[in-house]
């Protein structure tokens, strides 16, 4: 037969695994994950394909928020276009170019951030001799394509 003292502690022990499993459930239902990336390493994982003026590389993504690495050749040119379903955040890292933004051009380069709300429509242009590298921020998480080009 269990004494009080047996008969307390095991109480305390099935206690203790029904709260530890209820804490194994929260972290199981938490999708996110953080990140700390390094720009240059990113760029090396994720070299050019031949032929490639431009790429979009994600770095993170949760159901409000998807971040990426945006690198374009010297001469590119994004048409342009505008979201209909999601605002774009841009921040230059390196290199030089020109943003289309309220029917202008406007220089950009490292330090320059861009705020595009849904629906109003911008472009971009690589006018430097060397790579243009951005982060490009949408909100929210961009889970499907949302790029309309426009004339």
């Amino acid at each position: 037969m269990l004494s009080k003292r047996n008969i307390f502690l095991l109480g305390m022990v099935l206690c203790l695994f029904f709260f530890l499993s209820c804490l194994t459930n929260l972290n199981a239902a938490d999708t996110t994950s953080q990140v700390i990336a390094h720009l240059d390493e990113i760029l090396k994982e994720n070299p050019l394909k031949p032929g490639e003026k431009a790429q979009m590389i994600k770095i993170a993504q949760d159901d409000t928020i998807t971040l990426f690495v945006v690198r374009s050749t010297e001469g590119f040119v994004l048409k342009s276009h505008i979201h209909k379903t999601h605002s774009e955040t841009v921040y230059v890292l390196k290199g030089i170019g020109q943003m289309l933004i309220n029917d202008k051009w406007v220089d950009i380069k490292p330090g320059s951030l861009h705020f595009n709300p849904i629906g109003k429509v911008h472009s971009l242009r690589n006018t430097g001799n060397e790579p243009l590298v951005a982060i490009s921020i949408f909100t929210p998480a961009l889970k499907e394509p949302d790029r309309h080009f426009v004339e």
